[in-house]
C-alpha cells in the first residue's frame, strides 16, 4: 500500500495478522492471514519540512488499521514501550485520530511492576498523549477504517518484548468487552479517560510550530503536562 502526502508517495511497513499471534487473546482462532495494519513512518510534506523535522529530532507517522476481528478481538497494533532518555524518563508520544474511531490502551509501569492502565476512546480530531513510563496499543473497535497520525522523538527504537512475553496488553477488547490478560501477575482495574481537545486541523501543522513538540524530546521539562494526561 502507498500513501500520498503532499507531493510525495510513501510505502507502508505492513503488519500481518499472523505477526500479531504472540499478542492475541485467541491466536488459535486466526483463520488464514490478512494485512492487519499499515505503518507509514517518517513522512513529510516538503523537503523544507523534512529538514525541520530532522533538526528537531522528531518523526511524523501515519497508521491505517482496517476493520477486522480475530476470535472476537478487535484488530489492534502490536503494542510497545519506549526506552529512557538521558534524564531517566521514557519518551512520550502524541497521537491524533484522522478518520474513524480508536481506543488507546495505555499501561504504566514502575520497573517491571504494572501500576496503572487506562483506555482513551478517541474520534476524528482527538489528541491522545502517551506519557513517560507507559506502553500502548491502538485498537480499531469499529467496522470502519481507522487512520491515525503521531509525532515522536526519532532517537530510539520501540521495545516490543514485554508485550510478546505477556501475550499483549494487560487487557484485551473482545466482543466489545474488556477482558483481563491472565498472563500478568497483577492487573490494575482499567480506568477510562477522555482525549485532549478535538481540532479540525491535522496536527502535522505543528511542523511550523515545532518548538511546541519539545515535550517529546525533553519530557523532563514538561512533567505538569504528563500529570494532566494521567488524571484528565
Amino acid at each position: 500500500m502507498e500513501y500520498q502526502f503532499g507531493d510525495f508517495i510513501f510505502k507502508a511497513d505492513i503488519r500481518r495478522a499472523s505477526d500479531l499471534k504472540p499478542v492475541l487473546a485467541r491466536p488459535e482462532l486466526l483463520n488464514g492471514d490478512f494485512d492487519a495494519y499499515y505503518m507509514f513512518r517518517d513522512i513529510y510534506g516538503s523537503e523544507e519540512d523534512r529538514r525541520k523535522i530532522l533538526n528537531a529530532r522528531l518523526r511524523y507517522d501515519v497508521t491505517i488499521i482496517p476493520p477486522a476481528e480475530i476470535g472476537g478481538e478487535s484488530v489492534k497494533t502490536y503494542g510497545h514501550y519506549h526506552p529512557k532518555n538521558s534524564a531517566g524518563l521514557t519518551y512520550p508520544e502524541i497521537y491524533q485520530v484522522i478518520e474513524g474511531k480508536a481506543i488507546f490502551v495505555i499501561q504504566r509501569r514502575e520497573g517491571e511492576r504494572l501500576i496503572d492502565c487506562f483506555a482513551v476512546e478517541a474520534g476524528k480530531g482527538d489528541l491522545v498523549i502517551v506519557p513517560p513510563g507507559c506502553g500502548h496499543v491502538t485498537i480499531n473497535p469499529t467496522k470502519k477504517v481507522l487512520l491515525t497520525s503521531n509525532w515522536v522523538c526519532r532517537d530510539f527504537s520501540s521495545i516490543y518484548d514485554p508485550y510478546t512475553r505477556l501475550r499483549g496488553a494487560c487487557y484485551y477488547y473482545i466482543n466489545q468487552e474488556w477482558v483481563k490478560n491472565e498472563n500478568y501477575e497483577s492487573v490494575p482495574e482499567i480506568r477510562f479517560l477522555e482525549p485532549f481537545d478535538n481540532q479540525e486541523e491535522e496536527m502535522y501543522y505543528l511542523v511550523d510550530e515545532i518548538q511546541r513538540l519539545e515535550f517529546l524530546t525533553a519530557p523532563e521539562k514538561h512533567l505538569d503536562l504528563f500529570k494532566k494526561c494521567l488524571k484528565n
